[in-house]
């Protein structure tokens, strides 16, 4: 299991921070997700490729809002 924090850069909505954090939870290869809206950070434990999960989330936070740009923290 690998934990991971993400940084989403432009997130200033915290029903769009929900929703991500919503979706991610809803991954196969996650076991936890937790949002940190004051600090934009998405914390995520998961198994399987960081860099394919971090595609995802992206993917999933442009949905949600197109300004959003995640980062690994």
């Amino acid at each position: 299991m690998t934990r991971k924090n993400y940084v989403l850069e432009g997130l200033c909505c915290p029903n769009c921070a929900a929703e991500i954090e919503e979706q991610v939870k809803r991954l196969p290869t996650v076991k936890q997700a937790s949002m940190d809206f004051p600090n934009t950070q998405l914390t995520v434990e998961f198994e399987g490729d960081q860099n394919a999960l971090l595609e995802t989330i992206a993917g999933i936070a442009i949905d949600v809002d197109e300004d959003i740009i995640v980062k690994a923290g």
